[in-house]
Order: structure tokens, then C-alpha cells, then sequence
């Protein structure tokens, strides 16, 4: 649009502009950016001389260039803007994911609430801040984690009794809700803290509540010197900080939880255990008493017995072995559980435990028609260990075999691998399903119940076996099919060391 002469333009509004300009003549030409109106590029001239269609075409030139700067500008600005909307997003999610980490890498809770509070602190601008645990017992809050104050700041916030109603988020978890005081110069409510906090220099505040179902944990406070009110961003930011705060507290308590009980199962597992052994203990004198009375009427110190009760004497006989056999496992374990079972260190054969094994398992395995074997390697070294336990192993790897063991044969074998004894028991019996093969180490355990009412026993022979192979420190396995028997092995160290006695 072009206005030759502005005196002479009845309807030209701004007649003072163009007598203060000293102007006559005006081109103003349109800057579009797909039609909308962006701005005017204007033209003026002292004289009253219209401008040339070339000039005017110049002129429209000149204002595409400036819409296309002013675009430029615009994009520009909205690209800075959205940058640093990105950056303080990814500074936001990097802090969560640190305190995320805390949160589930250690049950340390002030480690924790001082990386929550740090984080809060950093991500909301403000200059310090305060993580407070609230007692539901006194009804009270207490600082528990601290940023950016000073010790004696610290000192007189922990001297100050908060309640709910001094930290002014709420009475009662429905109704709990963040709060702020923008200027605490000019706060006229009852805070109880507010005078420390503004001597201390701090004007403007922000409460979050740390909220559990039906439940106030407690806060979340952070300071800054400046006045003025919080955004709401910051608010719902520092309502996720809240949230994890929650989560920390919450796995602390429960960790504590857990870990008194634990102590509590210990000390009623060691009770026990003593139980156990002072009654095996007892329980073993007056049997072997019984024991020794019987041997001697067999023996037939008092004079013969009838046949009708030498049967019933060699009866109680038998039945009162078993049961000393049953009570020495429950002390071996109970002694085991309690730190008290100790290895005696003293040279012995191999060979000769194999011999002694075989002696005692024979009249069993001779009266179930099995075929009982055993294979001593050649020049094997002395060991140094307990052999009154290796025996005990032995025997009962041997007794199970032939116990359980219907047709077939029974096979050990003693050699001596990489400076450990290899004690294998290998039999034809039924085998053992692979889900239980770890079962049967467990104490009074065996592979089903009728495996137990069938053959007898407690299940604990296993389980002390294995306990004491681990005590020398060596192993024992089984590898086992379903129908094709189980094989057993032992290993131990030829010299046991003598530091480790003890169980």
C-alpha cells in the first residue's frame, strides 16, 4: 500500500508521526508467513514522490527477507527453548534413575534419603533440604536426612518438636497434600520451624508429604533464599522424589523386620540344637545301661535263660542298638547345628576303613542274596583325618546301598585323585529321580515316605554325612537314573587341615 502524500489523505490517522518523521510519501508492504500477518516493512520520503513499480518490487524483496529472519529467530528460540526443556528432562530422568539405583542397591537408609534430598534439592533450584521420618507413636517428625545446611542449622531444626500441624501439609493421609510458603518473611501462620529457617536466611519453602496408604511417612521439605512461589512442575517433581523416599523407608523397615527375625529363628535354631544334644546326651546313658544289662544276660552271667527269653532279651537287644544308632545321629547333627562337633586329626588307611565297612554291611547284604565287592587301589598314602567320622560316612553310604539295594551288587571303590581320597559307593538299586537327589542331603528327609515306613531310619544319615565331608573340606555327590541305580561319592583331602576341627 502506497500513500503519495499523507497531508493530502483525508484518511491517514497518523498525521503527527508523519509531521514528527518529517515525511510525505509511504510504501508499506506486508510481512506474510503463510498468510498470517508477521509484521510491516515500511517506507518514507521527505517529498511527495510516489515509488517506482521496480522499487516497490524491491521493496517486497526486502520483506520477504525479513519474514524469513524473523522465522529464523522464531525456530531459533523455539529450538533453545526445547533444548533446555530436553536437558532439564534428562537431567531429571538421571536423577531418578540415581536414586532408583540407591533405592535398589542398598538397604543403607540414610545412603539413600541423602541422595533423595541431594537430587531434590539439585533438580528444584532451591539451596537446601530436608528429608523428616514421622513417628506414628509421638506423632512427631524428625529429621533424618539433610542437603546444603550447616551443623547448626541442622543442631536447632533437630531440637524443634514438628507435628502434623506444624508442617501445615495436613492432619491425616486423605487429606495430605504438598504445600508452600512462598515468602516466609511474610507468613503469618503458626509454623513452628519458621523463625529458625528465616534466620537462617531462607525465604521461600516447599513441604511434600511422604504418603503410604492410609499411612504418613513423613516429609520432604527443600529451601531456597529467593521468595516466590514454587512451580508446578517442581511440585509434582519432588512428589516422585516423595514416592521413592516412601519406597526407601518402607524397605528399611522391612529389611529390619527380616533381619530381627532371622536372629530370633537363630537363637530358637541354637536352643534347639542344645536341646537336642543335652537330651541325646541323657538319653544315651541310661540306654547304654540297658544295653549292657541285656549283653550280660545273654552272655549268661545271671545263669541260662529259657529260649523263649533269650528271643525276647536278643529282641530288646536289637531294638535298643537301633535306637542308640538313632539318638547318636540326632547328637551328631544337634552337635553339628551347634558349632560343636570337632574332628580328630590322626593318621589312618583307607584301606583299612573300606575292610571295616565291608564287616560290618556283609551279614546284610549275604542275607538279601546281593553280591557285595570292594577295590582298593594300590599304595595308597596314609591319610591324615578323623577316621572314626570317614568310617561313619562310609558305612552309611554302604548301609543304604544294601538297604535299598533288592537284587544286584553292591561295588566300593578307594582311590586317590589330585591329592584327595575318592571314596565311591556304586549300587543296583532303584535309583534316585534327579528332583531328588538334592532333597535326600536335607535333614530327615529320604526320597518319598514309603522309601522311610519300608526300610526304616530317620533320613539324617545323609544330611550328617554330607555336613561332615563339607567340614573336612571335601564333598559328597550322587549321580543316579531312574532304574539304574546310584553311585555315591566321597572326596576328601589325603591331609586334612588342621585349622578347620570345628563345625
Amino acid at each position: 500500500m502506497q500513500i503519495e502524500d499523507v497531508t493530502a489523505d483525508p484518511d491517514y490517522r497518523v498525521a503527527l508521526i508523519a509531521e514528527a518523521g518529517g515525511f510525505r510519501t509511504v510504501l508499506a508492504a506486508p510481512l506474510l508467513r503463510e498468510g498470517d500477518l508477521v509484521g510491516v516493512f515500511v517506507m518514507t520520503r521527505a517529498e511527495p514522490q510516489p515509488f517506482s513499480p521496480k522499487e516497490i518490487a524491491l521493496v517486497e524483496t526486502f520483506a520477504d527477507q525479513a519474514v524469513i529472519a524473523i522465522e529464523n529467530a522464531r525456530l531459533f528460540e523455539a529450538v533453545q527453548a526445547r533444548t533446555r526443556e530436553l536437558a532439564a528432562s534428562v537431567g531429571e530422568l538421571e536423577a531418578l534413575g540415581e536414586v532408583s539405583k540407591a533405592v535398589n542397591s542398598t538397604l543403607d537408609l540414610d545412603t539413600v534419603l541423602k541422595t533423595i534430598v541431594a537430587k531434590a534439592v539439585q533438580l528444584s533450584a532451591t539451596d537446601a533440604g530436608t528429608i523428616y521420618v514421622f513417628s506414628s507413636t509421638r506423632q512427631q517428625f524428625r529429621p533424618r536426612a539433610n542437603f546444603g545446611m550447616s551443623d547448626e542449622l541442622i543442631a536447632a531444626v533437630s531440637q524443634q518438636t514438628i507435628g502434623l500441624a506444624d508442617m501445615g501439609i495436613g492432619d491425616a493421609p486423605g487429606r495430605c497434600m504438598p504445600v508452600q510458603f512462598p515468602d516466609l518473611g511474610k507468613e503469618t501462620s503458626s509454623f513452628l520451624v519458621r523463625k529458625t529457617i528465616l534466620d537462617a536466611g531462607y525465604r521461600g519453602i516447599l513441604i511434600v508429604p511422604l504418603l503410604r496408604p492410609n499411612k504418613i511417612v513423613g516429609a520432604l521439605v527443600v529451601r531456597r533464599h529467593k521468595p516466590g512461589a514454587f512451580d508446578e512442575q517442581v511440585v509434582h517433581l519432588l512428589e516422585t522424589f516423595a514416592a521413592q523416599s516412601v519406597v526407601a523407608i518402607q524397605n528399611a523397615k522391612l529389611f529390619r523386620e527380616i533381619e530381627e527375625k532371622g536372629e530370633e529363628l537363630e537363637a530358637a535354631s541354637r536352643h534347639k540344637s542344645q536341646f537336642l544334644a543335652n537330651m541325646s546326651h541323657e538319653l544315651r546313658t541310661p540306654l547304654n545301661s540297658v544295653l549292657g544289662f541285656t549283653e550280660l544276660l545273654v552272655d549268661g552271667i545271671y545263669g541260662e535263660l529259657p529260649d523263649k527269653a533269650k528271643a525276647t532279651v536278643a529282641r530288646v537287644q536289637a531294638n535298643g542298638r537301633h535306637l542308640l544308632g538313632l539318638i547318636n545321629d540326632v547328637l551328631d547333627l544337634s552337635k553339628i547345628e551347634a558349632g560343636q562337633l570337632t574332628l580328630a586329626i590322626e593318621d589312618y588307611s583307607v584301606a583299612q576303613i573300606v575292610r571295616s565297612t565291608l564287616t560290618a554291611v556283609e551279614p546284610l547284604a549275604r542275607a538279601k542274596g546281593l553280591e557285595l565287592s570292594a577295590t582298593v587301589a594300590e599304595n595308597l598314602p596314609i591319610g591324615r583325618g578323623d577316621e572314626r567320622r570317614l568310617t561313619q560316612i562310609l558305612l552309611n553310604l554302604a548301609g543304604n546301598a544294601v538297604k535299598f539295594t533288592e537284587t544286584g551288587a553292591v561295588d566300593i571303590l578307594a582311590d586317590a585323585v589330585d591329592g584327595n581320597f575318592e571314596i565311591t559307593v556304586r549300587d543296583t538299586g532303584p535309583g534316585i529321580a534327579s528332583k531328588d537327589q538334592a532333597l535326600i542331603f536335607e535333614e530327615f528327609q529320604q526320597v518319598d515316605n514309603s522309601s522311610t515306613r519300608q526300610k526304616g531310619g530317620t533320613g539324617l544319615g545323609l544330611a550328617i554325612s554330607k555336613r561332615i565331608a563339607e567340614m573336612y573340606g571335601g564333598t559328597l555327590d550322587v549321580e543316579s537314573v531312574i532304574g539304574s541305580g546310584s553311585t555315591f561319592r566321597l572326596k576328601v583331602p589325603i591331609r586334612m587341615n588342621e585349622d578347620v576341627r570345628a563345625a
